[in-house]
């Protein structure tokens, strides 16, 4: 996987960066399996990989709303993912970690005055939470919670926030993603994108992206940012 010269050619002009948080900041889709196998173990539910596939980068009132039905759970969307909240944020505090090169990637967008905003699906309580427990919140200009908008990904709701928020257009904003929905979503909202696939989307589509990175190390933001954002 490696970057093309013609998707690298239409990154030009970039005067905002929109990150997704799972799987881009931080490797947390290993995490979020796990709490669903071990909440819906209660019910004596198994939950593999290849069943987390199809929820990859969507809203977890989605998700929830699916299994409710598929497992027939006397529950609410709503109960559903406070439990599956909780056991993901007490596995966050244990054993979160950052993906590669994003901290200096996240330095580089200060240096280079380039206002930035997350826009993930997660809920805004587990947004926060890893905001404050990796200590990267004075990083971004805003937080974008999937559950803030109509309609979670691959449609474009969450990115237009974003850049709604940062008063920008949309085709002014770069997204950095890791799942065939977030690439959708970003390109249906007319934005550029990077696609840096995590373990868990190694397989699949991003022919949509405007370029597919091995890692956040291998950005090279000063060289796609508008000019006036240098002063």
């Amino acid at each position: 996987m490696s970057a093309n010269s013609q998707g690298k050619s239409n990154l030009k002009g970039v005067r905002a960066i929109v990150f997704d948080m799972d799987g881009v900041l931080i490797d947390s889709e290993p995490l979020h399996l796990l709490a669903y196998q071990r909440f819906l173990s209660d019910f004596g539910l198994t939950f593999q990989e290849e069943d987390n596939h199809k929820f990859l980068g969507m809203k977890d009132l989605d998700c929830a709303k699916h299994l409710i039905e598929r497992h027939r759970l006397e529950m609410t969307a709503l109960e559903f993912v406070a439990k599956k909240e909780a056991a993901l944020h007490q596995l966050f505090v244990e054993q979160l970690k950052m993906q590669p090169g994003v901290l200096d990637t996240l330095e580089e967008t200060r240096r280079l005055n380039v206002p930035t905003v997350i826009a993930s699906s997660a809920t805004m309580p587990t947004i926060e939470l890893v905001v404050e427990l990796k200590g990267i919140r004075k990083f971004f200009r805003h937080l974008c919670s999937g559950d803030e908008v109509p309609n979670g990904k691959p449609a474009p709701d969450v990115f237009l926030l974003a850049a709604e928020r940062l008063a920008v257009q949309p085709s002014e904003c770069l997204v950095i993603e890791d799942t065939f929905n977030g690439v959708c979503a970003a390109k249906a909202a007319g934005m550029m994108c990077i696609a840096i696939p995590c373990q868990a989307t190694r397989h699949q589509d991003f022919a949509h992206a405007d370029l597919v990175l091995n890692s956040m190390d291998e950005v090279e933001l000063e060289e796609l940012i508008a000019p006036r954002s240098l002063a």
